[in-house]
């Protein structure tokens, strides 16, 4: 037995005996020696420049050098192996990192000087080798309004154009509807305003407008009915209203709700996932305009509103009387 207490066989030969021994280097399998086990690449726009950073995890079997090519115009800030600063320059759009045996951790900071377009892309970049776990990430400025997003299965969605699609069919039924002086067009836009508040506050709007073609159409002979139903729409009225204010507060002064969901993303931070990638990586996209683009929409939209609501104001009196 050795010190740790395992048994190892021993064999003493006999005087006059000897020993062989064979001793042989297995042949090398032909393979891939260097892994990219997870890739992040995450880039912010800002007015004037395009601000990018991809972290890499590296696991290799000997030492080596590994180049990652950069996107065109990109300047190379700052290279980062196991949280050490590093002195490595970029060769036009290439850059070379050093490899040692086991499993390193990499950043690479650069920008390019471009003013953010509406329609802003990831770049190809291309890795050298395939790679797993791929994670895309953009982030946007406070004064964006996205529409939408383009990218890998895993990924955020704007789910407003499904909505807006529901809102449409709604607004076409109840424009069929006698209740109200409403047409479909002035529904649509109605919701549209309404979006941007919960539902359950819009629903109270909509109650309020058919609650008023019912008094129109049907009186009760009963005092103490009449009297409760009038009390009732009052109430509708003045909630209503209030509801109708914040809505237009929210819209020209808030930020728009577009709903975006998924894989953990928000209006201002979007992320994709891929757990297989080619040497180059998937690209992810995302359409935005400036945020005062919706203002001036939100603008008109209060304006249109206020037009309107003295004309329902004036059918809902003679509802009321």
């Amino acid at each position: 037995q050795n010190q740790t207490g395992n048994w190892l066989p021993e064999w003493r030969p006999w005087p006059g005996e000897t020993v062989t021994l064979s001793i042989a280097r297995p042949e090398a399998i032909a393979g891939q020696t260097l892994t990219i086990d997870k890739s992040t690449l995450q880039i912010s726009s800002g007015k004037r420049n395009q601000e990018s950073r991809l972290d890499l995890t590296i696991r290799s079997s000997k030492g080596t050098q590994h180049s990652i090519s950069l996107p065109k115009n990109a300047q190379l800030q700052s290279v980062r192996i196991n949280g050490k600063m590093q002195p490595i320059r970029q060769q036009q759009k290439t850059v070379t990192l050093p490899v040692n045996p086991g499993t390193q951790d990499y950043q690479l900071k650069w920008h390019i000087a471009q003013t953010q377009p509406s329609l802003l892309t990831t770049p190809a970049l291309n890795l050298g080798i395939a790679s797993v776990n791929t994670h895309l990430k953009i982030a946007l400025a406070k004064d964006r309004w996205v529409l939408l997003t383009l990218g890998p299965k895993m990924g955020p969605a704007v789910l407003f154009w499904g909505l807006l699609i529901v809102l449409t069919v709604l607004a076409y039924a109840l424009g069929k509807s006698c209740l109200t002086p409403l047409k479909h067009w002035q529904w649509f836009l109605l919701f549209i305003g309404l979006s941007q508040i919960p539902l359950t506050m819009a629903f109270v709007v909509i109650a309020w407008l058919m609650a008023l073609g019912l008094r129109q159409k049907q009186s009760s002979k009963n005092v103490n009915t009449f009297n409760l139903i009038q009390i009732i729409l009052i109430i509708f009225t003045i909630s209503s209203l209030a509801i109708l204010f914040i809505a237009v507060e929210q819209g020209l002064l808030g930020s728009p709700d577009m709903q975006i969901a998924g894989n953990q993303s928000t209006a201002f931070q979007l992320n994709w996932y891929q757990d297989r990638s080619l040497a180059t990586l998937p690209t992810a996209s995302v359409f935005s305009l400036p945020l005062m683009s919706y203002r001036i929409m939100m603008l008109i939209w209060s304006l249109w509103l206020a037009i309107s609501l003295l004309n329902w104001l004036k059918w809902g009196w003679q509802c009321f009387s």
